[in-house]
């Protein structure tokens, strides 16, 4: 077996990996769970290493994913119930009929549609709930689409910091020994921040919307009808107790009572029997949703090893020795604002998987070595990278289901969208810095 190596060539050799793995998955060459396990296994090899090895690094990647990927899969799960049991629809149908008497409501109600529904933190359930609920009331007051893109892109992103939604799964599983508590309680401040400038935002475009509007009062019921549909789940016992459970469920995450992927599996177990009553019906709701769960469950999986590998080979301290000696002594302790700042513009540049699982380990290392804790890095990033950002970025597919539905070119979308996910972004940044979450 060749000599293994180390100090500045295996930093090196991490970067390649890195660098590789950027080219591959945003240049759409190989999908991300080949690229994640290929990359660092080649590297590996090429540093020296051997098959034993190789497979303790990916071992030891893989136990410290289990955990978050459980309560990914398991959350999924759950939701993708609440939402065909019809948790959401008189929530849906209450701010449908508060905007066709109050035409001035639109885009508040535009933007509280969206929290609402990216409460299962996946961007493609937001948009194909709110974008078809609410384009005829757009079109009837003869409102920009591109506003109504630009408020649901806000209201999802400043919702998507959810510990269970993909951003913050990945952010979590890419710093070694994080967990719910380290990464998104301490930002909850910084959230309700930016949920309340979206709201202020929304209250900006009220402007262009008219304050009364026959045409809706007289086709109230068609319009209501075509946003929530013919027959809409109607508030009862069931829909309550649903209602209730997903409370708690949220309450007990944050406040770190117990482990999340027990949380969420409980909650399924608790969603099933109360909406799916048959064994057969139980079998074909999960099933039904199973390919969403593998997906990223393979995408996780595929990212411990990744990490295992960079982490216990050694690349990664040095990739941040490489990095450490080209960053100014003055800059290194701002490092976490810096990337806050930046995060939204990153959007642009990086999908999820290649920032997270890439460029993240790296800069948390790199901060590490100023006395920053890693998890500081990822909430940095969390703060605009991939969360408001994320309905921008043309490396996302949420992105291109919001302006297909909404009939808006990506050009426009982003132009039009992008200086407002950037002030949100900032605003939850400087919460987190005046309340200590990110050093100064």
């Amino acid at each position: 077996m060749p000599l293994q190596v180390d100090g500045t060539g295996l930093g090196l050799i991490g970067y390649a990996v890195i660098f590789a793995i950027l080219i591959l998955v945003i240049g759409r060459v190989t999908y991300v769970i080949p690229t994640l396990v290929l990359a660092p296994v080649i590297g590996a090899v090429l540093a020296g290493f051997g098959p034993a090895e190789i497979g303790e690094f990916a071992t030891s990647g893989l136990q410290g994913i289990v955990e978050i990927t459980a309560m990914f899969a398991f959350a999924v799960w759950y939701f993708a119930v609440m939402r065909d049991a019809g948790l959401f629809d008189p929530l849906i149908r209450r701010i449908i009929s508060v905007i066709l008497r109050r035409p001035a409501l639109l885009t508040v109600g535009t933007v509280v549609l969206a929290m609402l529904t990216h409460l299962d933190g996946a961007g493609a359930t937001t948009f194909l709930i709110t974008i078809p609920a609410l384009l005829p009331l757009y079109q009837a007051l003869e409102v920009d689409t591109k506003v109504l893109a630009a408020l649901a892109a806000l209201g999802a992103g400043s919702m998507n910091l959810v510990p269970w939604g993909g951003v913050t799964v990945r952010a979590i599983s890419a710093i070694e020994g994080a967990e719910v508590a380290d990464i998104y309680t301490p930002l909850i401040p910084a959230q309700v921040a930016g949920i309340v400038a979206v709201l202020l935002i929304a209250g900006y475009f009220s402007r262009r919307v008219g304050r009364g509007d026959t045409t809706l009062e007289a086709d109230h019921s068609r319009l209501l009808t075509q946003a929530v549909g013919e027959d809409p789940t109607e508030i009862n016992t069931v829909w309550l107790l649903n209602l209730a459970l997903t409370l708690v469920i949220i309450v007990v995450l944050v406040l770190d009572l117990t482990s999340p992927a027990i949380v969420f599996m409980l909650g399924l177990v608790f969603a099933l029997l109360l909406n799916v009553g048959s064994y057969e019906e139980q079998k074909e709701v999960l099933e039904e949703y199973s390919a969403d769960v593998m997906t990223y469950v393979g995408i996780l999986l595929a990212a411990g090893i990744l990490l295992g590998v960079i982490n216990d080979s050694g690349m990664v301290d040095e990739m941040a020795t490489i990095l450490l000696s080209l960053i100014p002594d003055g800059l290194g302790p701002l490092i976490p604002v810096l990337i806050g700042v930046a995060a939204v513009p990153l959007s642009l540049l990086f999908s999820p998987d290649a920032f997270y699982f890439g460029a993240l380990p790296v800069l948390a290392e790199t901060a590490a070595e100023f006395g920053i804790a890693e998890a500081t890095v990822a909430q940095a990033a969390l703060l605009g990278q991939m969360t408001v950002g994320f309905p921008i970025s043309p490396l996302t597919g949420a992105t291109f289901l919001l302006i297909g539905l909404a009939d808006v070119e990506l050009g426009e979308h982003i132009k039009f969208t992008f200086l407002w996910a950037w002030l949100v972004s900032l605003v939850m940044v400087v919460t987190a810095v005046v309340i200590g979450v990110l050093p100064l």
